[in-house]
């Protein structure tokens, strides 16, 4: 590991265990204190303007009980001692006005700590000429590969850093990551009609530029031409990797929350031991994944990051829990506390899946167009998933990157189509599973064919 990532961890927990005393001193009878360090370059790509920013996250966020279970919270911009003594002291006068909680029990225990991800010291020696001249590359390969192509942009991302979690129960942890992300979004004209398309490259070290906008160009061309479904009903469906993860992780993102099952916002709420997928369906909450950009060892919490069974062949087996909704429905803690925002010290930890992973299959795209016959495959990024009802599990979403499937073969594209159907119902109507195991910003879900959406287009 960096020694400068050391460096970072150990004066984390040095500031930290200052702070936890410095509490005490203030009658807090119990407290959390949540620091950050990282250091983060971006680089933005629009209408051949590239321009660099430099930032990332400093900053403390602090948990204290008094009274036996009356809790506050407060956060800074900050971790000198001036600024954790301002959190603190916010925190417990928060606390002395807040109302009892009777659920609370008590803040992480457990001495645990899961695997570091991988610390790739390429993001840390990026420098910001060097990321301004791969965004002009993949600009320039992108606006080279044919001539009908009309707009490139995207963002280069490189991050490192750490965070520490320290609490009155004894706990002191901290860890560390590296990432590095490059996209691209190319839009092509022919005949007046537009597409748009999407390429990635995502990791633990320093972000790939070379060859990203020839493919992402490759992949808007053979969008162009497109003709319309001209019908409408159900009928088989492919989702490759990008898409499979979207309605695979809306589909999950409330039905396996602790919280959304304690809260009874659950639709899988009394389904643990019970069939809601296909025989060959398994799916975990891995937040152990090496080359992953999301691992690290510990939760926002500080309990240690792990992977559930969430479905086994099929069967409800878990679901996601952070310190809090363990207790209150006395199940395991799972590992799944996050801070969200782009500033995370300044939320409290909520519940939230690490990676969506789904068990491959053994079937590459083309045998999956073979098995269904005549349908509809799925590309990219999907309209309106998030827009989906999360507790009735009806969604209706636009896919603008589709192709048609005729005899077996993946034929030309098709306009924009719409495709509605159930997220829970879904992981019933399963027909096979694609053999990809590549990570997406969606989890590391293969490509997955279904039966009995509607389509329209």
């Amino acid at each position: 590991m960096s020694s400068e990532l050391n460096n970072i961890k150990a004066d984390l927990l040095s500031r930290i265990d200052r702070g936890l005393k410095y509490s005490q001193s203030k009658g807090a009878e119990a407290a959390e204190i949540y620091m950050i360090n990282t250091d983060a370059l971006s680089i933005n790509m629009m209408a051949g303007i590239i321009e660099a920013k430099q930032g990332g996250q400093i900053g403390i966020g602090v948990r204290c009980i008094v009274d036996g279970s009356k809790m506050g919270f407060a956060s800074s911009s900050g971790i000198t001692d001036e600024f954790v003594n301002f959190a603190v002291d916010a925190a417990i006068s928060a606390a002395k006005s807040s109302t009892t909680d009777d659920r609370w029990q008590n803040f992480v225990q457990s001495s645990e700590v899961g695997k570091e991800g991988i610390l790739d010291a390429s993001v840390l020696e990026l420098t910001s000429e060097e990321a301004v001249n791969g965004a002009t590359t993949i600009f320039k390969e992108a606006k080279e590969y044919d001539p009908r192509i009309v707009s490139v942009t995207g963002s280069i991302d490189v991050d490192y850093g750490a965070y520490g979690i320290g609490n009155t129960e004894g706990i002191a942890k901290s860890t560390a990551y590296t990432t590095g992300v490059s996209t691209v979004q190319i839009t092509a004209v022919e005949d007046g009609k537009t597409k748009t398309s999407f390429d990635f490259s995502m990791g633990r070290g320093a972000p790939v530029f070379e060859g990203l906008g020839t493919s992402g160009g490759a992949k808007v061309i053979k969008l162009l031409g497109a003709t319309s479904l001209g019908k409408t009903g159900q009928m088989p469906t492919i989702f490759n990797p990008l898409a499979a993860g979207q309605i695979i992780q809306t589909g999950l993102i409330n039905s396996v929350n602790g919280k959304s099952v304690v809260e009874g916002r659950s639709a899988f709420a009394d389904k643990i031991g019970a069939e809601v997928g296909v025989p060959f369906l398994t799916i975990k909450d891995d937040g152990q994944i090496p080359e992953d950009p999301n691992m690290v060892a510990i939760d926002d919490e500080g309990y240690a990051r792990q992977t559930t069974n969430l479905i086994e062949n099929g069967v409800l087996k878990s679901f996601i829990f952070n310190n809090y909704y363990s207790k209150i429905f006395e199940a395991g803690n799972t590992g799944n506390a996050q801070r969200g925002g782009p500033q995370s010290y300044e939320t409290m930890p909520g519940v939230s899946p690490t990676t969506i992973a789904v068990d491959a299959g053994s079937k590459d795209l083309q045998a999956l167009a073979e098995e269904i016959g005549n349908g509809v495959l799925v590309t990219d990024f999907l309209m309106g998933m998030m827009h989906s009802n999360v507790v009735s599990g009806d969604f209706s979403i636009v896919a603008p990157s589709s192709f048609k499937v005729e005899n077996g073969e993946i034929a030309g594209p098709i306009e924009a189509v719409t495709v509605a159907g159930n997220l829970y119902k879904a992981f019933k109507q399963i027909i096979s599973l694609g053999n990809e195991t590549d990570l997406t910003f969606f989890g590391k879900v293969p490509s997955i064919s279904f039966d009995g959406f509607t389509v329209s287009g």
